[in-house]
């Protein structure tokens, strides 16, 4: 009797299995919707972080946020997805429309990488270097995060994950569209 029990539960764990792997093959990808996500940053107002030129002048996030919608990418050079999404971040600051600026904020970082990962895809927008208290503060616990603000300052939407400038279209309407 054992035993046939446990060819049942094998045979039905067997199926189960099947029927996943058969599901995630056949996904269609289509409906699968890049959204902003919930976050603590989101509504607050940052125009007052202190965050540093790359030539070490202190200034204001503030001084920066220019556009009305400014993106603002949080990345490292030790992230392999930040690597990936450089050149796709580039790519979409050469198109963007004149009402969006793309600004990368620097984190977690040595200066020799930073450095390094600037050289190496020469990023055309600007590039600020945040501090450790504003990425605990605001809960950026994962790179790259991006979020979205407004000229004033207050955050609009957040990503976080890797973008390609499908998913920064997507979002880019988005917020448009609560504007």
């Amino acid at each position: 009797m054992k035993r046939i029990l446990m060819w049942v539960l094998s045979g039905i764990f067997m199926l189960l299995a099947a029927y996943s792997v058969y599901t995630v093959i056949n996904q269609d990808t289509t409906e699968l919707k890049v959204s902003g996500q919930a976050h603590y940053i989101n509504d607050r107002n940052i125009s007052k972080e202190p965050v540093q030129s790359l030539e070490g002048e202190k200034l204001n996030l503030g001084r920066e946020l220019t556009a009305d919608i400014n993106i603002i990418n949080f990345w490292a050079s030790w992230c392999e997805p930040c690597n990936k999404e450089m050149p796709e971040l580039i790519k979409y600051n050469q198109q963007k429309p004149n009402h969006i600026k793309l600004i990368g904020m620097n984190v977690q970082d040595k200066e020799k990488g930073r450095d390094a990962f600037l050289k190496k895809y020469q990023p055309d927008y600007s590039i600020v270097t945040g501090t450790e208290d504003m990425v605990k503060y605001y809960k950026i616990y994962n790179i790259p995060t991006t979020i979205f603000v407004s000229k004033e300052g207050k955050v609009l939407s957040t990503y976080v994950g890797e973008l390609d400038a499908s998913k920064l279209e997507t979002l880019v309407q988005e917020v448009e569209g609560r504007s």
